[in-house]
């Protein structure tokens, strides 16, 4: 009797399988020939399912070692490339960066016949204008492969294909891509090509980024940027570069209260897709890696250094009349009032001369200590690789003293800056900026450095100056927007001149509601404005950064949930309405009301 098997793939384990299979029934029908007895035919059948158990098991635990440790996305069932990376998208999920195709181009004479070369020739010259001539007529003249251009777009690769010419050849490449090219270009960083971040958010969390990758088959890593509030901020702050002919603009946006970097903009711009078009001066961060000095914007910190150590109160008077004798040195106020000035009056007419006498007050050692407490004194507490180090004093006089407690003599880093005003401003903790996207209700720990009461009284402060000061420029209707002006000469060749100003606005916003509630802070820096008919000729900050600070706030608003509310008070109302500073018992003093409206000042 003859026995059919059943068909087996041929190869490998199946192999092995069938063969088996195969001896099994031999067997039997040997010893049925040979006369010998057997139990019944379920014998059989539990041997061949006995095999088959055994193959299903070797199967299985070869697919769940594929699973497992085969390189291949958990996701897409794609293969994971060494250096791909996992996507950057915004607090909203919008993409930002992702990992994209392109093609090198390459010629191989030796596959086309020697009639074809001058019609590839003629095509490769139109289809490619930014290669050289020199460049395609060597590979035409080869005898071999040779490359005629890289880092061709998919479109590309597509318009080429369809000339179907002969011995073209096409090698993918993974390339990191930016889809909305310079939008938040500083913000998102760039890679090397095929490789690891080298700035920004690719740079700073280039491990969350290869781990995700690792460990997820590519979860986007998602950063604590608004794109909304990205697009506002740099759009405003490129308008106003453009129209004062600056040299450079920065703008930032925090959350006060959990450090989270929701927009951050430096112009001059560039595409990060085209990276090589553009010099290093386009590529720099200005907000991280650039240092300057801050001008009277700085005095939100020495103001709240001062009310902090008890040294003054709102109450306190300085001596405005003359200016401030330092040694051989005099300093002057910008505006000068030529009068005995109240701490407000100090804060909201700008003074340089009541800003140093508090400072003197204070005190070189107990000065310099909140300085470092407010992390001044070192590179901006977040996780930017390019945030850059302070210039500082080598050695603490008075007059170093003096001239940083109004914003010179020391540079420190936009974000340096914008880390320490938010001690002021969100109840008194220092916490590090972060570009990660924080989860709702998560608050880093941070030293405090300020009371409740202090920040309380500087809020209050700001929104003052804000209706009545420098910065009446920057109040937009009903979100209650405090702040201060600053412009500093700029230092070239080490001298300060008069003539080159680094003007700027810091502006918070609400200033009512609880001390621990969400704040937002908008920090605008122009450096070496012209002036213009929009700025009616001037070069302060009041004047130039002020108004971009009041655009950006009056858009972002909504994306940041601050609704619109009428003022407390009526514009007359606020001519007269005092800065109420709160005990730490909770019970309020009534101090004395401020002076005149100011026009201009720093």
């Amino acid at each position: 009797m003859k026995y059919s098997i059943p068909f087996v793939p041929s190869s490998g384990g199946f192999q092995w399988v069938a063969d088996s299979v195969w001896k099994v029934e031999h067997a039997f029908e040997r010893a049925h020939v040979e006369g010998q007895t057997q139990e019944n035919t379920a014998q059989r059948i539990f041997f061949i399912l006995a095999l088959i158990a055994c193959m299903f098991a070797v199967l299985m635990i070869f697919a769940v070692k594929a699973a497992l440790f085969s390189g291949v996305d958990g996701v897409s069932g794609a293969p994971v490339s060494p250096g791909a990376r996992s996507e950057l998208v915004d607090r909203n999920g919008a993409l930002l960066a992702a990992d994209g195709e392109n093609f090198i181009l390459y010629v191989d004479p030796t596959d086309m016949m020697a009639s074809d070369r001058p019609l590839v020739k003629r095509a490769l010259i139109q289809l490619l204008p930014d290669v050289s001539l020199e460049t395609i007529d060597k590979a035409l003249r080869g005898d071999g492969r040779a490359r005629v251009t890289g880092w061709l777009k998919p479109s590309d690769r597509a318009r080429i294909l369809n000339y179907g010419l002969p011995g073209l050849i096409f090698e993918p490449v993974r390339v990191r891509t930016y889809p909305l090219g310079i939008t938040g270009a500083s913000y998102i960083g760039a890679t090397e090509r095929g490789g690891k971040g080298v700035a920004g958010a690719e740079r700073a969390l280039n491990d969350d980024i290869d781990l995700s990758i690792a460990a997820h088959g590519g979860v986007p890593v998602e950063l604590a940027m608004d794109l909304r509030v990205q697009g506002a901020l740099e759009n405003e702050l490129r308008a106003a570069a453009v129209d004062q002919q600056a040299q450079a603009a920065i703008g930032i946006v925090t959350n006060v209260r959990t450090g989270e970097i929701l927009g951050m903009a430096s112009w001059p711009e560039y595409d990060p897709n085209r990276a090589g078009s553009f010099s290093e001066n386009e590529k720099k961060n200005r907000a991280a890696a650039a240092v300057y000095e801050m001008g009277s914007i700085f005095k939100v910190i020495s103001v709240a250094i001062g009310l902090e150590t008890g040294t003054a109160s709102i109450n306190s008077v300085f001596d405005a009349r003359a200016p401030f004798k330092i040694g051989s040195r005099k300093i002057s106020d910008y505006h000068a009032e030529n009068r005995v000035m109240t701490l407000e009056d100090v804060f909201i007419h700008s003074s340089n001369i009541g800003v140093s006498q508090l400072a003197e007050s204070v005190g070189i050692d107990t000065m310099t200590k909140f300085y470092d407490n407010l992390g001044l004194f070192r590179a901006a507490d977040t996780e930017l690789y390019e945030s850059a180090r302070p210039i500082i004093a080598k050695k603490w006089t008075a007059s170093t003293l003096a001239s940083t407690s109004f914003g010179h003599a020391m540079s420190i880093s936009p974000l340096a800056y914008a880390q320490a005003f938010g001690a002021v401003a969100n109840g008194g903790y220092l916490r590090p900026l972060t570009v990660r996207k924080h989860q709702p209700g998560q608050v880093l720990d941070g030293a405090r450095v300020f009371s409740a009461n202090t920040s309380r009284q500087m809020l209050d402060l700001m929104r003052i100056n804000g209706i009545r000061g420098t910065g009446t420029r920057a109040n937009a209707p009903g979100l209650r927007v405090g702040g201060k002006t600053g412009s500093a000469e700029r230092v070239v060749d080490g001298r300060y001149l008069r003539s080159s100003l680094f003007s700027s606005y810091v502006a918070v916003f609400p200033t009512d509601g609880a001390i621990e509630d969400d704040r937002y802070m908008v920090l605008i820096m122009v450096d070496d404005p012209k002036g213009s008919k929009a700025s009616s000729g001037l070069r302060t900050g009041g004047f130039v950064a002020a108004p971009v600070a009041g655009r950006v706030i009056d858009r972002i608003a909504p994306f940041v949930g601050v609704a619109r509310k009428e003022d407390k008070f009526t514009q007359a109302e606020w001519d007269k309405a005092p800065v109420v500073a709160e005990t730490q018992s909770g019970a309020q003093s009534v101090p004395a009301t401020l002076a005149m409206p100011v026009s201009g000042g720093q």
